[in-house]
C-alpha cells in the first residue's frame, strides 16, 4: 500500500482572543481504500498574540455597519497573511503545499440560518503564494446543520484512540464516539473567554493554573441563575456563538457582583459539573442500546487545559473506583494547537473532496465538504 506526505498549514483564532494560532501539520495518507491518516505530526507551532488595536477591532466587529465589516474581512485576511507569511519565514525547510484557516467568529446564529468568520481567503493566498483555504461552516448550515463544530473531523482521523474529548477554549465543548463510530457532539457553555473575563478583574490576563479560582468561596446561587438558561438544557447535537456568551451568560454573572476569586471559583465548580452531566447524558444517548461499562478516555484540549484546577475539580466529579469518565489532559503542543491542525487538516479533506464536517456532530442532513478555495 502507498502513502503520501503532506504538509498544510492550519491557522485558528479562537473566541478567547488571545491569537493566531500557527501549526505546520505532515499528514500520511494511506492510499487503496477509504481515506485515513496513517501517521500525522505538529512539526512547527506558535501563537502570535493579537495586539491591543486588534482585539480592539475584532471585539468591535459586531457592532460594524456592513461596509466597514466587509473593510475589516479583508484588512484582517491582509493581517492573517502577513503574519503566517512571518511565521513560516522561520522554518524555511518546511514548506506547506497549502494552507487552512478557520477566520475569527463573528457571528454565528444557526437557527436563522447564518454564521460568519471574517478573514479574506484571497489575501492570505496570494500573499503565501498557497492554494488557501476558509469558510468551512457554511457548507453545512446549507445542509441545516449547526455548521460546528468542527472540531470531530480530527477527533476520527488524528485520535480514533480516545472514546470522547473536551475542548476547553473561549467556549467548551465535547465530543463523544458513538458504539456505530459516529460523533455526537457540541458546544457546552462558555468557558475561558469568561475565566479570562473574571480574572481581569483582579489584573490579571488569565487565572494561571487557576489559583485565583482555588482560593475563592462558593456562591450557590450562581449556579442557579446559569442552570436556568434555556441554552443548558437543550440536547445535543448544538452549537454557541461569542454573542451568547456576552449577552445571555455573562451578564447573570455580572450582576451577582462577587469578588474575582469567588466568581471564578463558583463559575468553574459550576461548569466541571456541568461538563461531567453532559458527557453522561450524551454517553447514556450513545450507548443506551449497548451493556458497554468501560471507563472512557477523555482528550482535553484548549487553554482550559491548562487550568489545573477546573481539570481537577472535573476529576473530581468521577467515582475513585470505576469512573465513567477518565479525563486526560493532552501534552502541551497538542493541547494548544489542536485546533489549527484541525485547520490544516480540514484544508487538506476540502482539496481531496472528502467529507469535513460531520452530520451526527452538527445535526445536519447529510455529511458535507466545506471550505471556499483561493489560488495564489
Amino acid at each position: 500500500m502507498g502513502q503520501q506526505d503532506h504538509l498544510v498549514l492550519g491557522i485558528m483564532s479562537g473566541s478567547s482572543l488571545d491569537g493566531l494560532d500557527f501549526a505546520i501539520c505532515r499528514f500520511r495518507l494511506a492510499e487503496g481504500g477509504p481515506f485515513a491518516v496513517a501517521e500525522w505530526e505538529i512539526l512547527a507551532a506558535e501563537t502570535d498574540p493579537y495586539p491591543p488595536t486588534w482585539k480592539a477591532r475584532l471585539r468591535s466587529a459586531p457592532a460594524l455597519p456592513g461596509r466597514e465589516l466587509w473593510r475589516l474581512h479583508a484588512d484582517y485576511g491582509r493581517w492573517t497573511g502577513r503574519r503566517a507569511a512571518a511565521f513560516l519565514a522561520k522554518y524555511p525547510a518546511l514548506e506547506p503545499e497549502l494552507a487552512g484557516s478557520h477566520g475569527h467568529t463573528i457571528f454565528h446564529d444557526p437557527a436563522r440560518g447564518f454564521t460568519t468568520q471574517i478573514g479574506d481567503g484571497a489575501f492570505i493566498a496570494q500573499i503565501l503564494g498557497l492554494k488557501t483555504v476558509t469558510e468551512f461552516r457554511s457548507g453545512d448550515l446549507a445542509a441545516e446543520g449547526q455548521g460546528a463544530p468542527l472540531a470531530p473531523v480530527a477527533d476520527k482521523y488524528l485520535f480514533p484512540q480516545y472514546d470522547a474529548f473536551l475542548n476547553l477554549g473561549g467556549i467548551a465543548n465535547l465530543s463523544l464516539k458513538t458504539p456505530q463510530g459516529e460523533y455526537l457532539a457540541g458546544d457546552i457553555s462558555g468557558c475561558c473567554q469568561v475565566l479570562d473575563r473574571l480574572a481581569a478583574r483582579a489584573g490579571l490576563a488569565y487565572d494561571d493554573e487557576g489559583k485565583l479560582a482555588a482560593g475563592g468561596s462558593l456562591a450557590p446561587a450562581l449556579a442557579q441563575k446559569l442552570d436556568a438558561l434555556p441554552f443548558h438544557d437543550l440536547p445535543y447535537p448544538k452549537s454557541l456563538g461569542n454573542a451568547w456568551v456576552r449577552e445571555s451568560l455573562w451578564p447573570l454573572i455580572d450582576e451577582m457582583g462577587l469578588p474575582a476569586a469567588d466568581a471564578l471559583h463558583s463559575f468553574t465548580l459550576w461548569l466541571a459539573e456541568k461538563i461531567a452531566k453532559d458527557l453522561e447524558r450524551a454517553d447514556t444517548d450513545c450507548s443506551a442500546k449497548t451493556t458497554a461499562s468501560t471507563t472512557k478516555q477523555v482528550l482535553i484540549s484548549g487553554g482550559g487545559a491548562r487550568n489545573t484546577f477546573l481539570v481537577d475539580q472535573l476529576r473530581a466529579t468521577q467515582k475513585e473506583e470505576n469512573p465513567r469518565f477518565n479525563f486526560l489532559v493532552a501534552d502541551r503542543t497538542t493541547g494548544d494547537f489542536k485546533e489549527a491542525a484541525l485547520m490544516a487538516l480540514c484544508a487538506l479533506l476540502r482539496t481531496k473532496g472528502q467529507t469535513n464536517s460531520l452530520s451526527s456532530a452538527t445535526g445536519a442532513k447529510r455529511d458535507s465538504v466545506n471550505g471556499a478555495l483561493y489560488l495564489p
